[in-house]
């Protein structure tokens, strides 16, 4: 027993090692992007920046594109990981959200995963960012988001109609973030669940305010 304990501790010291080192290179990448712009700085400088070597750097990405491509995996995974929850979320949150303006905390956690990866998102989602992550935001992460919402006669058998509602909110979903992180997310991520929810349950003719205020 205590042979395999001690077997075991370089193992978890090395997998901290690199957690934090990953760690310390995000936070780097993020604030230079900030101050930059995505092509405005080398490994190098993110070295530097991260207070680490390049030989770190090379441990756990092939170049520049490998980083940013994993951390836009890492965006498409976290709200990925959401979408069973989202699926289970009951009736009865809704018809509270509907009648409190209490928003589900799924609904919530989604924002918080924008908010989190707020800078590369801003760059991502801006006119002048990555054409090919948007589609792929819009249409297999937030698309599946919209469609699990669904009810399953929705699902079983879709029309176009069904499709193209489908399309429209992703697409909506898609500006309604990007509108959010370009202003600096000034509301929270709970009021921005709220704001999202609110908008779909709009009716023709409505005012326009949050549910429950």
């Amino acid at each position: 027993m205590p042979s395999s304990t001690l077997e075991l501790a370089p193992v978890l010291s090395e997998d901290r090692r690199s957690a934090r080192s990953k760690r310390m290179l995000r936070q780097a990448y993020t604030a230079l992007i900030e101050e930059r712009g995505l092509d405005g700085f080398s490994i190098g400088d993110l070295t530097e920046r991260a207070d680490l070597n390049r030989g770190t750097f090379y441990a756990h990405y092939k170049d520049m594109d490998d980083l940013h491509r994993s951390f836009e995996q890492e965006i498409i995974d976290s709200l990925a990981n959401l979408k069973p929850r989202l699926q289970a979320v009951p009736l009865t949150e809704l018809v509270a959200f509907s009648r409190k303006g209490i928003p589900p905390r799924i609904c919530i956690e989604i924002f918080d995963v924008f908010h989190n990866h707020a800078p590369l998102l801003r760059l991502l989602l801006s006119p002048q960012g990555d054409a090919a992550f948007q589609a792929r935001l819009r249409d297999q992460l937030c698309t599946d988001l919209m469609r699990s919402v669904l009810h399953e006669k929705y699902t079983r058998k879709p029309e176009p109609l069904t499709e193209y509602y489908i399309a429209y909110y992703a697409s909506a979903l898609v500006g309604l973030i990007w509108h959010w992180l370009k202003r600096n997310t000034p509301e929270s991520s709970e009021e921005m669940a709220g704001i999202m929810l609110s908008i779909m349950f709009l009716k023709p003719g409505d005012p326009i305010e949050l549910k429950g205020a």
